[in-house]
């Protein structure tokens, strides 16, 4: 009787720490699976923590989250789904959230409050569906997105490969990246370097502190925006380029691979001129960098 009782306890010992193992998320947990309809938004929104997102095969968007860093617990993180039409937004809801909705996340949280546990998503994404992915404290991660992409972080860097459609990245602090887009991109950091490679574009870029690094394989329509307080400005773009420049930078600092029309006067911090026909309108500005426009084929 005493071993049978025994027993008995044991199993039961082992529940709590059954219960402790799924509550802590250390294992991926499966927020969400369904149908996202085409051209609708699915936004995924933390606190902290990394978004991994990929492309989907099938039709259906599945989301996951897992415990990433951070010594906080997770005991009172709990998630939402939102709907507004075909629109669907996932939250992850720390005691310290104030508001998650379609317009965005707020918190009240303050350093003084302890550490914070670490959610991290992971997102398979169906074809022709819509991604805002963003974090508080945390990289985001997208690719092979075939729609609009916009992507954001408080303090984490960005990072987009393959998207078809417009992408919109944007960090307080980290390094941004977009790779093999195909459609026009916008992309901030407040203290990072900026690298853009698109096949059609137009392309703005700005950074409080950083390089800016763009290669366009070909043109389109539209007027584009570089500026950087403190870094260099190195634009890559084809050699069928028209485009009237202008570059707030000293002319020393100034390199181009075109034959540019300059004006008969120019002040020394401000280069006006006429590459080919002109027409679009680049404006690029540096407060301590160079800038230079060199042809890509």
């Amino acid at each position: 009787m005493r071993r049978r009782l025994a027993a008995l306890l044991g199993l039961f010992s082992l529940v709590p720490a059954a219960s402790l193992a799924q509550d802590d998320l250390s294992s991926p947990k499966r927020v969400f699976s369904d149908q996202v309809a085409s051209g609708s938004w699915l936004r995924i929104r933390t606190m902290k923590g990394n978004i991994q997102v990929r492309e989907s095969s099938g039709a259906t968007a599945v989301v996951t989250a897992q415990r990433g860093s951070g010594r906080g617990s997770t005991a009172n993180i709990t998630f939402d789904v939102k709907r507004d039409g075909s629109n669907v937004t996932i939250c992850a809801i720390y005691p310290h959230t104030t508001r998650c909705d379609d317009d965005g996340y707020q918190s009240s949280w303050r350093r003084n409050d302890g550490d914070l546990a670490s959610i991290n998503f992971t997102v398979e994404l169906p074809r022709g569906v819509k991604i805002a992915a963003s974090s508080g404290n945390g990289d985001v991660n997208v690719s092979g997105a075939r729609d609009e992409v916009r992507a954001g972080s408080g303090n984490g860097e960005i990072r987009v490969l393959g998207s078809g459609g417009r992408v919109s990245a944007s960090t307080g602090n980290g390094d941004v990246e977009v790779s093999s887009a195909r459609g026009h991109v916008t992309a901030s950091s407040g203290n990072g370097d900026i690298r853009v490679g698109t096949t059609l574009g137009p392309v703005s870029a700005s950074t409080g502190n950083g390089s800016i690094d763009v290669r366009m394989d070909e043109l389109s329509s539209g007027d584009m925006q570089f500026s950087t307080g403190n870094g260099s400005i190195e634009l890559r773009l084809p050699s069928s380029l028209s485009a009237d420049i202008v570059a707030n930078v000293n002319l020393r600092s100034f390199t181009t691979d075109f034959p540019m029309t300059l004006p008969g006067r120019f002040s020394g911090r401000r280069i006006v001129g006429k590459i080919g026909e002109g027409g679009r309108r680049i404006t690029m500005s540096t407060g301590n960098g160079s800038v230079s426009l060199i042809k890509s084929n």
